[in-house]
């Protein structure tokens, strides 16, 4: 049926081409005859062969003319145009052309062929062995189609806009976002970026005519539940891009506290005061003399703190105290906090000295630091966040060891670390001076500074599960590709929309699971795990275009470099069509009706 409607379309075709040239043909004879008969002769053979070309351009016009020529292609060659190509270039790409993205047909203009299916059109041509690529590469789902074929990557241009971006989309209550990236710019008047939120500019910075930069902006967050910030990139009054920063801002966990010092200070007290305007319930007891202790407890009721026990700290998050206090303890309070740390316990040690017997502060390893003014290269590393200079130096710095993470760095010595003991976790610091913050004006770091330390110390609450999206990017119309990790091997029960979503069980880990999820357009969604809701953000096809093309570009320089081409392919002879444009039928028209006018009105003055 289908080679019947072939042949009858051709038959269609083929009819209505005679039927334009016997018209013309006509048209042709008539004109002819009257130039004859015309009384004046005067340039007769010009005009009969102005007639003879107006009448031709006029059906060229009509019936489409086509032209073969030769191309030589390496044998099983594949030509593909990715987006980012240069329309400039098709004319120095020799070989038929292909293309994967609809998107890019206006641009083509019939001069490349579109394929839907990438790996269906593999499968049918075995004899492929190279692919031809430009612009920026295949997508990593087409990377994994083409079954390590050898790919010779012709990239674009380097993309313009932010080309790497991370931020911590869950916060709690008070916690500082930071968007951190890299911004290319490739034109030669310089830009403003900026974090935008609630109306208005949370923070900026300038980036230079022609670089490339790396960037840093924060903002507390204030608000909560869910919120989507803007990263915009202005020049003049003009917005290059706006990109979203969607945050979701947990409930703040009050945690409970005990808190031991050796003797009453400064430190104690701001510490104090800050954990109670921030709703910690805390215990202070600070040593006056050898058996006396003065008490404080805010934000909870009362309890024993005369001799530290097991079954008293397991009912705390965590414990605070210094080393002095911590060396004058008994050895039945020492095994006790030992004990407690081990099944999940925080501590935090504020050391003082770095000769000490116990074992704890001996494996810090700590050593002087080098005489200077003040510290002043103090940076939070879960963050990368700059703090304010002290006044004081720090005095000692914790050495480096394989079991321990370092949270703030003076250069490049640690100065507060954290390490894993038993369930427990324990942070150590040498800055005996984080009140100052408070005192020089910059409370704010005070504030990160024993929120990293609390954090980092606190006794875990590991949630039923942990969702995490493994796409770079999520975009709507495109696979989500989720990871879930539950606290049992039971099958979860995953539901969106009313729908349930199926999973598959890890083949090695029986409490890991996958699920896919096709989302339909942008914005928050929500998906319901075992009754609780997990709520992800997913972008616009507009959004992120940079960032995109750059790991786009990125991964096929990789793929290629691993899967190079072979370069003693033969070379096959193809005959191709090209049709002749009508442009230049009509031009030729023109001219040849331009000089029968011409010659008319010529004559007529005459």
């Amino acid at each position: 049926m289908t080679i019947i409607l072939i042949i009858l379309k051709i038959k269609a075709v083929m009819e209505f081409n005679l039927y334009i040239i016997i018209a013309c043909f006509l048209l042709l004879c008539l004109l002819v005859f009257q130039e004859i008969k015309r009384p004046n002769k005067h340039w007769l053979s010009g005009r009969l062969v102005a007639t003879l070309l107006a009448v031709t351009a006029l059906a060229l016009m009509i019936i489409p003319i086509t032209v073969n020529y030769e191309s030589k292609q390496s044998n099983a060659t594949l030509t593909l145009l990715t987006p980012g190509f240069a329309t400039d270039s098709l004319a120095h790409i020799p070989h038929q052309k292909h293309f994967l993205d609809e998107a890019l047909a206006p641009n083509l203009k019939r001069k490349a062929n579109y394929l839907p299916d990438l790996a269906y059109y593999l499968a049918a041509h075995p004899e492929i062995k190279k692919l031809n690529v430009y612009g920026y590469g295949l997508t990593e789902g087409q990377l994994k189609q083409i079954k390590n074929i050898p790919i010779d990557f012709h990239p674009a241009e380097k993309p313009s806009g932010v080309i790497a971006c991370h931020w911590n989309d869950k916060l709690k209550e008070g916690e500082t976002l930071v968007v951190q990236g890299q911004y290319r710019h490739n034109t030669s008047t310089a830009i403003s970026l900026k974090l935008i939120g609630f109306g208005k500019t949370l923070d900026s910075i300038q980036i230079n005519a022609n670089s490339t930069v790396k960037f840093s902006l924060q903002h507390q967050i204030k608000q909560k539940d869910r919120a989507v910030f803007q990263l915009v990139a202005l020049q003049g009054k003009d917005t290059l891009s706006q990109e979203p920063i969607p945050v979701q801002t947990l409930p703040k966990i009050s945690l409970k506290i005990i808190v031991l010092g050796s003797s009453p200070g400064f430190e104690y007290n701001f510490l104090k005061r800050w954990l109670y305007e921030n709703q910690y319930a805390v215990a202070l007891r600070n040593r006056i003399s050898k058996e006396k202790y003065s008490l404080d407890f805010l934000n909870r009721n009362s309890i024993d703190l005369d001799r530290l026990s097991t079954p008293l700290l397991q009912k705390e998050d965590l414990l605070l105290l210094d080393q002095q206090e911590f060396e004058n303890m008994s050895v039945p309070e020492k095994q006790a906090v030992k004990q407690a740390v081990a099944q999940g316990l925080g501590l935090i040690i504020l050391t003082q000295e770095p000769n000490s017997t116990e074992p704890w502060i001996k494996s810090l390893n700590l050593t002087a630091s080098k005489k200077q003014e003040k510290s002043n290269q103090l940076l939070l590393t879960s963050q990368q966040l700059k703090l304010a200079a002290l006044p004081e130096q720090v005095p000692f710095s914790i050495g480096n060891s394989v079991d321990q993470q370092p949270l703030l760095l003076d250069g490049s010595s640690a100065i507060s670390i954290q390490k894993i003991y038993g369930k427990g976790k324990i942070v150590a610091t040498t800055l005996p001076n984080s009140y100052q913050w408070s005192l020089t004006g910059h409370p704010q770091d005070y504030a990160k500074y024993w929120s990293t330390l609390l954090e980092a110390a606190a006794r875990s609450t590991a949630p039923n599960y942990q969702l995490q999206i493994t796409n770079t990017v999520a975009t709507a119309m495109s696979k989500i590709n989720f990871s879930l990790a539950s606290s049992g091997s039971t099958i979860p029960s995953i539901i969106n929309e009313q729908q349930n979503l199926s999973s598959k069980q890890n083949m090695l880990f029986n409490n890991y699971w996958q699920f896919v999820y096709w989302p339909l357009q942008s914005g928050w969604h929500q998906l319901n795990i075992d009754g609780q809701n997990q709520h992800f953000y997913i972008f616009g096809e507009e959004n992120w275009q940079g960032l995109r093309a750059h790991q786009r570009i990125a991964q096929n320089k990789t793929y290629s470099l691993s899967h190079p081409p072979s370069k003693n392919l033969s070379e096959t002879t193809f005959i191709l069509k090209k049709t002749i444009s009508k442009w230049w039928f009509f031009i030729a028209f023109l001219l040849a009706t331009g000089f029968l006018w011409f010659e008319n009105r010529l004559h007529r003055q005459n």
